[in-house]
């Protein structure tokens, strides 16, 4: 389920959600869904448009969650028990992901 969403089979449901963030010219945004053992999911935002991905865990992760939270993130849900997800992010980058991933 995670290789569907973020695999070209997501991308066109990324539309809405760019449509939702304010971003100014030259802004970038950039977000990383990380479980532990596998690639992160990165999604990525700037004024052109909005991009998914996955890649080898690199840097902080926004979210880190296990994977079955992780794609309920990706279909713009949350948890029923927050617990399950932590973010040292602070409550900006979260919200964005959040935001980017709410076309789904």
């Amino acid at each position: 389920m995670t290789e569907q969403a973020s695999s070209g089979g997501g991308r066109p449901l990324l539309v809405k959600g760019h449509a939702g963030l304010d971003l100014g010219p030259g802004e970038r945004f950039e977000g990383r869904l990380r479980t532990p053992g596998t690639d992160d999911v990165v999604v990525t935002a700037d004024v052109d448009g909005a991009h998914i991905h996955r890649a080898a865990p690199e840097g902080p992760a926004t979210i880190e969650s296990d994977a079955a939270v992780r794609v309920l993130l990706l279909w713009g849900r949350r948890p029923a028990d927050p617990s399950r997800r932590h973010s040292s992010a602070g409550p900006d980058t979260p919200r964005k992901v959040r935001a980017l991933l709410s076309g789904y």
